[in-house]
C-alpha cells in the first residue's frame, strides 16, 4: 500500500515536470444541509448574471444526463434530492459535577451564579450543606469525559475532564463563589440521559430547577424525570446532520470544459455510485470550474464521508479521468512545491471589499494569504520543516525518469525544482521567510518554538504516515511510534515551552484517537460483512503484509491465539456482567416506581 501510494506521488511529480497541469478538488464549506439551503444552492448553480448584470437560466444537469434549464425543473429534481435528508441532531450531552462551596452561600446567590455558569443550558442541582450535585446539559462532548472517567485519570492523557472542571470553576468564581469542582458522571445519548436524571431526582432529595423551584412529583422519579426532559427538549439545540455536500472542479484557463464536465460527471459516476447530483459549469472566471451539489446520503443509506484520504482519492479519481478526456492532469500535494495554504471564499471576499472600500478593514494575515497563494509564493514555514525531505522527493522522481528512458525538459526540470527549493532556502528572501516563521513561533522574550526543534521533522512525518494506515491494530502501533517520538521531543525541550508543547501533544492524540475510533467502527462493519458473506475481511489481510511487528520487535509483542481468546472471553465476560448490572438497576428502579406508585395512591 505504501509503495503504491509513493509510486503514485513519484508519477505525479513527473507528470508536472512534464507540463501538466495540478488536479484541484474542493469539498466547499457550509454544505446544503437543509432543503432551503439546498434550494439556494440549485438556484445558485443554475441562475447567472448575463453581459447586461441579469440573472437568466442555465443549463445544469443531474445524474441522469438530464438538463434541468427551468426553476421548474430544479424544483422537481429538489423533491427527489431531498428525500434522503434527515433532521438536525439533538445535543444530549450531559454532565453529573459535584461542587463543595467555601464560606457561606445563600440559595438564591447559588442558583444567580448556576444560572451565570451554564447560561441558557437546563439543569437541576441539590444542595445539602456546603456540597452541590447538579446534573446539566453542556456543549462539551461526553463520550471522551466518559472515557477518561471509566479508565480513571491517573491512566489519561486526556485534559478533557480538567478543562470543563476549570470552566465551571471560574464560572463561579466570576459570580462570586469560591469552590472545588469534580465531574462524576458523563452521558451522550437521549436513552442515558434520561436514566441518569431519573436517578439524579432518586437520590437526591430536595432537587431544584435553574428557577430554583423544586421539581414536582419526585415521588416518582421516572414520571418526573420524563416531565423534565420534555421541558429541556427545546433547549437541546443540536447541529444539522451533513445532507449534501457541495464540490468544486477546477482546471488551469483554456481547458476545455466539456471535457473537465465528462471528467467531473465520471468522478463522481465512480465514487458515488446510487447518490443523486446535479453538474454545472460557470463561466464567470477565467479558470475552468465545475459545481456539483450531491447527496450525503443514498437512498440505501449509504454514507457519503471525506476525510483526508477520500479526498487524496478523489483528486487522484479527478486527474485520472481528465487524463482519459484529453487533459494532462496529475495528482499533486502542496508540498511537493512548498506552496503557501489556499484560502477561503471569505478571505477572498473580505480582500477583494478591502480593496473596493478603504473603509472596510481587513487583517494583514488575511492580505497575506491571499496575496501569497495568487502570486504562487514558496511558503517558507514548508521549507523549514521539511525542505530537505521534498528535496530528496523530487531527486527520487528525477533518478526514476531517467531510469526508465526520460530526457530533455521534462527531465531537466525534475532535477531543478529540488535545487531551485533549497537554493531558494539559503536565498536573503527564503531566509526572510523561515524568519519571520521563527519569529511567529516565539515568545515574548524571542526564546526559539518548539517548532523548529530539530525532531520536528520526524515526528511531523510519523504523523503524515497515520493516513495511510487502514486498521485498527497498525494504527496502535503508529499511535505508540508518535508518543515515543513526543515524549523523546519533550524532555529536551526548555520549561518555558512545556505548556505549548503540551497543548500540542493533546492536540494530536486528539487527532489520532479520532482516526482510531473511525477504524474501530470499519473494521466492526467490516467483520459484520465478513460474517454474513463469509470468509476474512480484506482489509485485515492487506495488512498482513504491512509493517507489523514480529516475534523479536519489542515495539510490541505478538500476541498467541490462546491469549488473544483469553482476552477476548475476559471481555465478553466483563460485557456480560455489564450488562447484568444494568437489568439489576432497571428491575430494582422498576420496584422503586411500584412502591413510590402504590403510596402514591394510598
Amino acid at each position: 500500500m505504501r509503495a503504491a501510494y509513493q509510486a503514485r506521488a513519484v508519477a505525479s511529480r513527473a507528470g508536472y515536470a512534464a507540463g501538466a497541469q495540478p488536479a484541484v478538488f474542493k469539498v466547499m464549506p457550509k454544505p446544503p444541509s437543509t432543503r432551503e439551503a439546498a434550494a439556494r444552492l440549485i438556484n445558485y448553480l443554475g441562475r447567472r448574471d448575463n453581459e447586461n448584470g441579469e440573472k437568466h437560466d442555465i443549463d445544469i444537469f443531474d445524474e441522469d444526463g438530464q438538463v434541468l434549464a427551468t426553476g421548474a425543473a430544479r424544483k422537481g429534481f429538489l423533491e427527489t434530492f431531498c428525500e434522503t435528508f434527515e433532521p438536525p441532531l439533538e445535543n444530549t450531552n450531559f454532565i453529573e459535577a459535584r461542587f463543595d462551596l467555601s464560606g457561606d452561600v445563600s440559595d438564591d446567590a447559588l442558583k444567580d451564579a448556576l444560572n451565570q455558569v451554564f447560561g441558557s443550558k437546563p439543569f437541576v442541582y441539590a444542595r445539602q450543606g456546603q456540597a452541590v450535585e447538579i446534573y446539566a446539559h453542556v456543549e462539551e462532548r461526553a463520550g471522551p469525559l466518559a472515557k477518561v472517567l471509566a479508565v480513571g485519570r491517573e491512566n489519561s492523557r486526556s485534559k478533557a475532564l480538567d478543562k470543563i472542571e476549570a470552566r465551571l470553576r471560574e464560572g463561579l468564581e466570576q459570580a462570586g463563589i469560591a469552590s472545588t469542582v469534580e465531574v462524576t458522571a458523563a452521558v451522550g445519548n437521549e436513552r442515558q440521559a434520561k436514566y441518569f436524571l431519573q436517578k439524579f431526582i432518586r437520590t437526591h432529595p430536595g432537587v431544584r430547577d435553574a428557577h430554583g423551584e423544586t421539581v414536582r412529583g419526585a415521588r416518582n422519579p421516572s414520571k418526573a424525570a420524563a416531565s423534565v426532559y420534555e421541558q429541556w427538549r427545546p433547549q437541546l439545540s443540536g447541529r444539522e446532520r451533513r445532507n449534501a455536500y457541495h464540490l468544486l472542479f477546477s482546471a488551469r484557463a483554456g481547458t476545455d470544459a466539456n471535457a473537465v464536465m465528462a471528467a467531473a460527471r465520471a468522478v463522481l459516476e465512480e465514487r458515488a455510485p446510487g447518490y443523486k447530483f446535479v453538474l454545472a459549469h460557470h463561466t464567470d472566471t477565467r479558470h475552468v470550474h465545475i459545481h456539483a451539489m450531491v447527496q450525503a446520503r443514498s437512498a440505501d443509506g449509504e454514507r457519503l464521508k471525506f476525510y483526508k484520504p477520500d479526498l487524496v482519492a478523489w483528486r487522484e479519481a479527478f486527474a485520472e479521468k481528465a487524463r482519459e478526456n484529453g487533459i494532462a492532469m496529475v495528482a499533486t500535494r502542496r508540498m511537493d512545491n512548498a506552496m503557501t495554504r489556499p484560502f477561503t471564499k471569505e478571505h477572498a471576499g473580505a480582500y477583494n471589499r478591502a480593496q473596493r472600500d478603504p473603509r472596510y478593514s481587513v487583517s494583514a494575515r488575511t492580505i497575506e494569504r491571499v496575496e501569497a497563494k495568487r502570486q504562487r509564493r514558496i511558503d517558507g514555514q514548508t521549507l523549514v520543516a521539511n525542505g530537505d525531505t521534498i528535496a530528496a522527493a523530487w531527486q527520487t522522481t528525477a533518478t526514476t525518469m531517467r531510469n526508465v528512458g526520460v530526457t530533455g525538459l521534462a527531465l531537466t526540470a525534475a532535477e531543478s525544482i529540488g535545487k531551485n527549493l533549497l537554493r531558494y532556502r539559503t536565498s536573503p528572501e527564503g531566509k526572510g521567510a523561515s524568519g519571520a516563521v521563527t519569529d511567529r513561533g516565539a515568545g515574548e522574550q524571542g526564546r526559539k518554538s518548539f517548532l523548529t526543534h530539530p525532531a520536528m521533522k520526524e515526528l511531523i512525518a510519523l504523523i503524515g504516515d497515520l493516513d495511510m494506515v487502514q486498521t485498527p491494530l497498525e494504527m496502535r502501533q503508529k499511535m505508540d511510534r508518535v508518543n515515543k517520538a513526543l515524549d523523546a521531543m519533550g524532555e529536551t525541550l526548555p520549561e518555558a515551552e512545556q505548556s505549548r508543547f503540551e497543548q500540542y501533544r493533546e492536540d494530536v492524540n486528539d487527532k489520532m484517537h479520532d482516526r482510531l475510533a473511525r477504524l474501530q467502527f470499519e473494521a466492526g462493519q467490516q467483520r459484520k460483512a465478513g460474517a454474513s458473506g463469509g470468509g476474512e475481511p480484506v482489509p485485515e489481510r492487506e495488512a498482513r503484509g504491512r509493517d507489523l511487528p514480529t516475534r523479536e520487535d519489542a515495539r510490541q509483542p505478538e500476541t498467541s491465539r490462546r491469549e488473544a481468546e483469553a482476552a477476548r472471553s475476559r471481555k465478553d465476560q466483563q460485557q456480560e456482567r455489564s450488562k447484568e448490572k444494568v437489568r439489576r438497576a432497571e428491575e430494582q428502579d422498576r420496584r422503586t416506581q411500584r412502591s413510590n406508585d402504590n403510596d402514591y395512591e394510598r
